[in-house]
C-alpha cells in the first residue's frame, strides 16, 4: 500500500531530526579529514589537546592520519578503468551480449566511472555508507551517473538488505529562481509541480540542519548563499506495491507532485555502498569512526612532543651575586643576536664566566613517544588492512617478489571492500541497460567506440536485444554482469613486466594471441605507446596470405555454469560481434531523444 500524506510528512520530520546527531559525527570526521581538528574561535572537537590556558597559549600538532590512512586503502580496492564482461546464458543472444559490454564499459568511460567511485568509496570510509545515481538525462539522450552526499539521502533502514528498503527521500536545496522554473515546467500531463501547493513553499536562508559545519567549506559557501533565498524540496521515492514517487515541502502534507516511479525498468535509481556492518542496521560504520580514539591519542603524542620542543629552549641565566654589573650583562645578552658579538662581563672575586652565565637544562625526549606512535599506526594499519608496502614501504628484497606476496594479505583484508566496489559496478551496469531499454528509440543507431581501440560498433535496439512488451519489474536472466577483477598488485607495473618477460618466448609463438595486442601492451607498460602507429599509418596486410590458425577451444566450464563463447571472443578483448564491419571514423552521438514518461522531471535526471 502507497504511503499516505501523513506517512510522508511524518517520514520526512523524523529523519530530519533523528540525523542531527549523526551529522554532528559526519562533519567532524570530515573535518578530519580535511586536516581541521583545531578551531580557536569556537569550542574545540573532540579530540583535541591543548596545553595552553588561553587560545592564544595552545600548542598543538596534527596530522592528518585519517586522510593517509584512507587514500591508501582506497587506492588498493577502486579500479583505474572499471570494466564489465556481459556473458549470455542463450547462444543466440551471444551478439548481444557483445554489444551491451561495449556498451556499459563506454558509459563508464564517459561518465569518469573511476572518479565517481573513488569519492563514493570516500564517503564510505567517512560516513559508513555512500550512494550512486544513475538517471536518464533528457537534454544529451544519454546516461548520467554521480555521487550523491549520504547527508542528503534518507531511506528505510528496518529494511534487511538495500533491495528490500521500502522508501527513500532525496533533499534537494533550490534557490527561488529555480524553485520557480520548475513550477513553470510542463510535462505530458500539464504542469509538473502543483502551484498552489508551490504558494506555500517558504523562502530563506540555507537551511541550518544541512550546512557543512566544517570551517574551510562553511567559509567558501557561507557569502555564496546569503546571496539567494532557498526553499526546500523532499523527493519521495515509495516502493512499495506498484510505486509512487512524491515531491514534497516543509511541513505542507499536499505534495507538489504525484506519480509513478520515474523509470519503468529500473525500480531504484540508487546503488549502495557501505564496507563497515554496525550490526543494527544497514547505515554501515565509518572507519573513521574505528580509528578515533588512536587518531586522538597520535594527536597527542604529536602535540606533547611539540610542546616538549618548545619548553626544552635553553634560557640563559646570570648569577647577579657574582657579578659587578648584572643589568650591563642582561642588556648584552639581549642585544647579542648576531655572530661574533662581543659582550663585557666582570665577575666578583674573579669568579669563573661558566659561574657567572648559564643555560637551562635541555632534557632528551624519552623513546616512549617514538614506540607508541609506531604502535598506534600499527594498530590502525591492523584495523583498516593496509599493508605497509601500499604506502610505499618496502624491504631489501626485490620489489615485485614483495608486493606480489604481501598481496595476500591485502586481498584477505580488503577481499569484502573489493567484492562490494564489484557488485557497485555490476548493479550499475544492469541500471544502464535498463535505462536504455525504456529510452532508446527504435530508429536510432549509437556510435559507440571500443575500450582502447580506434574501433567504433553502430548499436540499434535489435543489436542490443533490448526489452520492449514485457513485463517492466521481470529480471533479465539471459545475461551475466560481471565485473573484471581489480587488484594493486596485478597492475603494478614492475610485475607485470616481469610476467611478461617470463612468458614473452611463449605469447611470441602462440597463435592464439594476437600479436597486434600484445606489443600495445608492453608499451603501455613501458609508457611508449605515443610511438604506436594508428591504423592509417600501418601496411596493409599481404595479398593471399592466408589467415592464422585457430585458437584452442575453449574448455567446457563447470556444470551449471553459464556458456562461454570460445577465447577472445569478447568486446572487452577487442573482438567484433560476427559480421559487422567498424566505419573509419566515430560517429557522432546525441540526437532527438525519446520523450521520458514525466517529460524529465527533476529527480529524474531531466533538465
Amino acid at each position: 500500500m502507497a504511503l499516505n500524506k501523513a506517512q510522508l510528512m511524518g517520514i520526512i520530520r523524523t529523519h530530519r531530526s533523528k540525523s542531527r546527531t549523526e551529522r554532528q559525527e559526519w562533519d567532524k570526521w570530515r573535518s578530519w579529514y580535511m586536516a581541521e581538528y583545531w578551531n580557536r574561535t569556537t569550542e574545540q572537537p573532540t579530540g583535541s589537546y591543548s596545553m595552553g590556558q588561553s587560545a592564544d597559549e595552545d600548542v598543538n600538532f596534527e596530522t592528518n592520519y585519517p586522510y593517509a590512512y584512507i587514500d591508501t586503502m582506497i587506492a588498493n580496492i577502486c579500479p583505474q578503468n572499471p570494466q564489465v564482461t556481459v556473458m549470455s546464458r542463450n547462444e543466440e543472444r551471444h551478439q548481444a551480449a557483445q554489444f551491451r559490454e561495449a556498451l556499459i564499459n563506454d558509459t563508464f568511460r564517459r561518465n569518469n566511472m573511476h572518479q565517481i567511485l573513488w569519492k563514493a568509496a570516500t564517503n564510505t570510509a567517512i560516513c559508513g555508507r555512500a550512494l550512486m545515481k544513475t538517471v536518464w538525462n533528457f537534454r544529451k539522450n544519454n546516461i548520467d551517473i554521480y555521487e550523491v552526499d549520504p547527508r542528503f539521502v534518507f531511506f528505510d533502514m528496518s529494511a534487511k538488505r538495500w533491495e528490500d528498503i521500502r522508501y527513500l527521500v532525496e533533499v534537494t536545496v533550490l534557490t527561488e529562481a529555480e524553485f520557480k522554473g520548475r513550477v513553470k515546467r510542463r510535462g505530458k500531463k500539464g504542469a509538473l509541480y502543483n502551484a498552489k501547493v508551490a504558494e506555500k513553499a517558504e523562502y530563506g536562508g540555507f537551511p541550518s540542519w544541512l550546512r557543512d559545519k566544517s570551517r574551510s567549506s562553511h567559509l567558501m559557501n557561507e557569502a555564496s548563499r546569503a546571496v539567494y533565498r532557498w526553499v526546500t524540496v523532499y523527493e519521495v521515492y515509495d516502493f512499495t506495491g506498484e510505486g509512487k514517487y512524491y515531491h514534497c515541502l516543509d511541513d505542507v502534507e499536499e505534495p507538489l507532485f504525484e506519480g509513478d516511479l520515474p523509470y519503468r525498468y529500473v525500480r531504484n535509481p540508487f546503488t549502495f555502498t557501505t564496507f563497515n556492518d554496525n550490526m543494527t542496521d544497514l547505515g554501515g560504520l565509518s572507519d573513521i569512526k574505528l580509528i578515533q580514539s588512536l587518531q586522538e591519542r597520535l594527536n597527542e603524542i604529536d602535540t606533547l612532543e611539540l610542546w616538549h620542543a618548545h619548553t626544552s629552549t635553553p634560557i640563559m641565566m646570570v648569577n647577579t651575586a657574582l657579578a659587578d654589573n648584572p643589568e650591563d650583562i642582561l642588556t648584552a645578552l639581549q642585544q647579542a643576536n648576531e655572530p661574533g658579538s662581543l659582550i663585557q662581563v666582570r665577575g666578583k672575586q674573579g669568579a669563573p664566566l661558566g659561574d657567572i652565565i648559564g643555560q637551562t637544562p635541555m632534557p632528551s625526549i624519552t623513546p616512549s613517544f617514538a614506540n607508541m606512535r609506531d604502535r598506534c599506526n600499527q594498530v590502525i594499519e591492523f584495523i583498516l588492512g593496509i599493508p605497509q608496502y601500499s604506502r610505499g614501504v618496502v624491504g631489501v628484497a626485490d620489489v615485485a617478489t614483495e608486493v606480489a606476496l604481501a598481496d595476500t594479505a591485502t586481498r584477505t583484508r580488503n577481499g569484502r571492500r573489493i567484492k562490494m566496489i564489484e557488485d557497485n559496478i555490476q548493479d550499475l551496469a544492469t541500471r544502464i541497460i535498463g535505462l536504455y531499454e525504456e529510452f532508446l528509440e527504435s530508429d536510432k543507431r549509437l556510435a559507440i567506440r571500443l575500450m582502447d581501440t580506434h574501433k567504433v560498433l553502430e548499436m540499434t535496439r535489435e543489436s542490443l536485444g533490448l526489452r520492449s512488451n514485457r513485463d517492466p519489474y521481470e529480471d533479465p536472466l539471459e545475461y551475466d554482469y560481471v565485473a573484471l577483477p581489480y587488484s594493486p598488485t596485478e597492475n603494478h607495473k614492475l610485475v607485470q613486466l616481469q610476467k611478461l618477460q617470463q612468458y614473452m618466448p611463449l605469447l611470441l609463438q602462440s597463435p592464439a594471441v594476437d600479436q597486434e595486442k600484445l606489443v600495445t601492451k608492453l608499451l603501455d607498460l613501458l609508457q611508449m605507446r605515443d610511438i604506436l602507429a594508428s591504423p592509417v599509418d600501418q601496411p596493409p596486410a599481404m595479398p593471399g596470405m592466408p589467415p592464422g590458425p585457430p585458437g584452442p577451444p575453449m574448455p567446457p566450464g563447470p556444470p551449471g555454469a553459464p556458456p562461454m563463447g570460445p577465447p577472445m571472443d569478447n568486446i572487452a578483448t577487442g573482438a567484433l560481434p560476427p559480421g559487422t564491419e567498424p566505419p573509419a571514423m566515430p560517429l557522432p552521438m546525441g540526437g532527438p531523444g525519446m520523450a521520458g514518461p514525466m517529460g524529465g522531471l527533476p529527480g529524474m535526471g531531466g533538465k
